[in-house]
């Protein structure tokens, strides 16, 4: 319309200009019908020409885009929190009472099984040991007197008796001390990393009182629970994926290592553990996101989710395309049962057999617009 309005200004212009530019009484009357008849004959082509532009057809052909459907394996993965957990992860602490007179670590160094860590005041127990060994060699000296003299026949049987018990008790209480003595040396319950040191020099080592803490992060695992409907789905060996957030949700591959035998009457959950051995990345404590298979399956029938619809009745279908690539496309419904979805995908089967074969393309965008006695054309 644009456009016509243009051309009638146009047309108009010439008239004025063309009885503009005349003098008055120059022209005669048959030379202004000559040109009145002439502008006509223009005026009725530019007319012609609006029609055409005004007149001109528009595309009604729906538009849609399309997803192909594939033939491949399908998981579906259930996902809940779990917690990194080992069993080498304790507070070291004195079994003797005693001042700290020697501290042998520092914080982040690597240490062996059985490496000194800590030293405490041993001072009065060594002087104690001192007088027993004393008074044990006494009690030996005493012992093969009477020994001898019981040898000999004219020994008394209850002297001997007691040089006897007495030797022994001495022994008995060299040893419990020499024991007492060793433990004044606190060593490592196992190969690790000293990540705390919670004490310095001078202060007082108990058994109450956590000296340092050690920890080893080589072999970890992972603890969730799952709901009690996923008992008979998750065994032994199912694949987990352990996205953990707190390392740009890096992704570890794993299996499930054990699976609970009791449901928390609570919450309705049972336990598995995921077990990660040599483990470089993960710590004690971190926060993972435990991703576990619940259903797969093999050279399924997998297509984008947006495509499958749902009618009335909570039926599920797909439009399937089919016709050339240059001409309209013909669409058919064909309803599916979705066995699962998952990121974006479901696995589908149509409900009669070979309507869907992998490579058939079904309409994503725009199927919600469209019939089945629609032609429609691919984007």
């Amino acid at each position: 319309m644009k456009t016509g309005l243009l051309l009638l200004s146009l047309f108009t212009g010439l008239i004025l200009a063309s009885c503009g530019g005349s003098q008055s009484g120059e022209d005669s009357l048959e030379q202004l019908i000559m040109k009145r008849d002439e502008l006509k004959k223009e005026l009725t082509l530019l007319n012609e020409k609006i029609a055409a532009l005004d007149t001109a057809e528009v595309d009604m052909t729906p538009i849609v885009t399309s997803a192909m459907i594939e033939q491949k394996d399908f998981v579906h993965k259930v996902e809940v929190q779990g917690a990194v957990e080992t069993d080498e992860n304790v507070l070291v602490t004195a079994e003797s009472q005693g001042t700290i007179r020697a501290i042998h670590v520092k914080e982040g160094q690597r240490v062996s099984k059985g490496q000194p860590l800590i030293t405490i005041d041993s001072e009065i127990l060594a002087s104690t040991i001192d007088e027993v060994e004393t008074s044990l060699e006494m009690a030996n000296y005493m012992f093969e007197k009477q020994q001898k003299l019981m040898d000999e026949g004219v020994g008394v049987e209850i002297e001997y008796e007691q040089s006897r018990n007495q030797k022994k008790a001495l022994e008995q209480k060299l040893k419990t001390m020499r024991s007492q003595q060793g433990k004044t040396v606190v060593r490592a319950p196992f190969a690790g990393v000293i990540d705390d040191i919670m004490i310095s020099l001078g202060d007082m080592a108990s058994p109450m009182n956590p000296l340092m803490r050690l920890v080893n992060n080589k072999n970890i695992t992972i603890s969730a629970s799952l709901a009690e409907n996923l008992l008979a789905r998750v065994n032994l060996g199912t694949p987990v994926d352990l996205v953990i957030p707190a390392m740009n949700d890096t992704v570890i591959q794993g299996v499930v290592n054990y699976k609970g035998n009791f449901i928390d009457p609570v919450n309705r959950t049972f336990k598995i553990h995921v077990t990660i051995k040599n483990n470089s990345l993960l710590l004690a404590n971190m926060l993972a996101k435990v991703n576990v298979v619940d259903y797969s399956k093999k050279d399924a029938l997998v297509v984008n989710s947006e495509s499958v619809l749902q009618d009335t009745k909570n039926n599920n279908y797909v439009y399937k395309l089919s016709g050339d690539k240059t001409e309209l496309f013909s669409v058919e419904k064909v309803f599916v049962k979705v066995e699962k979805s998952y990121r974006g995908e479901s696995c589908i089967v149509p409900v009669t057999p070979g309507q869907l074969i992998a490579g058939d393309k079904v309409v994503l965008a725009g199927a919600k617009g469209i019939t089945e006695s629609d032609k429609v054309k691919i984007q």
